[in-house]
C-alpha cells in the first residue's frame, strides 16, 4: 500500500512538472509573438528561441495527452484482448509510434530553419532524454556487457536480487532461468525472469562462472568442549577429501592460472583444509573447499552426510546444541 502511494505521488509529481513546463513555454511563446506579459520584453529575441519553445510545447502536450488517455485505452482494450498485459503492450507500441511521429515531424519542420547547431542538438538531446532515457540506458548497458563480457549466455549470475542462468541477451533485456528465491540453495524455481540491462549501472553484478566454473564453499560444525577435537577435525577433513579431494587436486593448476593476482596463489587450496574458532558452547570447526558451481549443494550434502555418520558412530565426538541443565541439591531439607 505504501509503495502504491509513493508510485502515485511520483506520477502526480511528473504531471505537475510537465504542466508547469507547458504553461511556462506557452506564456513565453505568447510574449515572443504578442508581448502579452508587461514585465517582460522578449519580442526582439532570435527566432530560434521561438522554435525551441514550440518544440517544448509539442513534446509536453504529447506527453500529457498520452499520459491521460492511457487509462481509457486500457479500459476499452482489455475486454477485447482479454488480458491487461496484452492491452498494456499494445499501448506501449502505440505510444512509441506516436512519439516517433511527433519527433520526426518536429525535426522535419524545424531543421530547415534552425540556424544554431547548439539549439538543434539541445532539442534532440532533450527529447531523447525525456522519451528514451531508459531504453538508451539499456542499450548502453548491453554494449558494455558485450564489450567487457560481463556475462554471456549460459553464465550463472545474480543481479538486482535475482539469481539464475542467462538464457538470452537482447539490446534491452536479459532473460534468466531463476533459481533460489523461495527454494533452498540453488534449486530452480521454474520461472524465467526478464531484467533490464540497465541494472548493471546501479546494482552489483555477481557472475559465478565467467572465468572458471568453480566456487568456494565451507561446512561448519559446533563440537562440544568435551569432544576429542583432533578426532573431529580428522572426520571432517576425511569426509571432504573423500568427496572433493581428487577434484580439487586435478583442477588446482587450472584454477591457479586463472587467478588475476598472483599474490592469491598462497590462498588457493590443493585439498580441503580446516579452520577453527571458539564459541560459547563449543568449538566451531570449518572445512573449506572448492567445487563445481552447479553441484555445490549436492556436494555439501554428501560431505555433511559422511561427517554425520562418523560423528554418530563415535561417542568421543559430540555436536553442541542449545539445551538446558537444571542444577539443584536433591538432599536439601528445609530447616526450621
Amino acid at each position: 500500500m505504501i509503495e502504491k502511494e509513493r508510485s502515485d505521488d511520483h506520477r502526480y509529481g511528473a504531471v505537475v512538472a510537465v504542466v508547469f513546463i507547458l504553461v511556462v513555454a506557452v506564456l513565453l511563446l505568447l510574449e515572443l509573438r504578442h508581448g502579452v506579459i508587461p514585465i517582460l520584453d522578449l519580442t526582439d529575441i532570435d527566432g530560434d528561441i521561438e522554435r525551441f519553445l514550440i518544440a517544448i510545447i509539442a513534446i509536453s502536450a504529447t506527453w500529457l495527452v498520452l499520459h491521460n488517455i492511457r487509462y481509457f485505452f486500457e479500459k476499452i482494450t482489455i475486454p477485447k484482448v482479454g488480458s491487461h498485459a496484452q492491452a498494456r503492450s499494445m499501448w506501449r507500441l502505440l505510444s512509441t509510434a506516436v512519439w516517433i511521429f511527433v519527433l520526426i515531424t518536429l525535426v522535419l519542420t524545424l531543421i530547415g530553419e534552425v540556424s544554431s547547431l547548439i539549439l538543434y542538438v539541445g532539442l534532440i538531446g532533450a527529447a531523447l532524454t525525456l522519451i528514451l532515457q531508459k531504453p538508451l540506458l539499456n542499450v548502453g548497458a548491453w554494449a558494455l556487457v558485450t564489450y567487457r563480457r560481463l556475462y554471456r549466455i549460459g553464465d550463472r549470475i545474480a543481479i538486482g536480487g535475482v539469481k539464475g542462468y542467462v538464457l538470452d541477451i537482447t539490446a534491452m533485456y536479459t532473460e534468466l532461468r531463476e533459481f533460489g528465491e523461495w527454494m533452498k540453495g540453488d534449486t530452480f524455481t521454474g520461472r524465467i525472469v526478464t531484467i533490464p540491462n540497465g541494472l548493471i549501472f546501479d546494482q552489483p553484478l555477481h557472475n559465478y562462472t565467467r572465468d572458471f566454473p568453480f566456487i568456494w564453499d565451507e561446512i561448519v560444525n559446533l563440537v562440544t568442549y568435551e569432544s576429542d577435537i583432533e578426532l573431529a577435525k580428522k572426520y571432517m577433513i576425511d569426509s571432504a577429501k573423500e568427496i572433493v579431494g581428487e577434484l580439487m587436486a586435478k583442477n588446482y593448476e587450472l584454477y591457479r592460472r586463472k587467478l588475476e593476482i598472483r599474490d592469491l596463489d598462497q590462498l588457493l587450496l590443493k585439498e580441503p583444509e580446516y579452520r577453527m574458532e571458539l564459541s560459547d558452547s563449543g568449538v566451531n570447526i570449518y572445512v573449506l573447499y572448492f567445487c563445481p558451481v552447479e553441484t555445490r549443494r549436492k556436494i555439501k550434502t554428501q560431505i555433511t552426510e559422511l561427517i554425520w555418520k562418523r560423528f554418530m558412530a563415535d561417542p568421543r565426538v559430540g555436536i553442541a546444541y542449545p539445551h538446558m541443565h537444571i542444577v539443584g541439591d536433591v538432599n536439601h531439607e528445609n530447616k526450621t
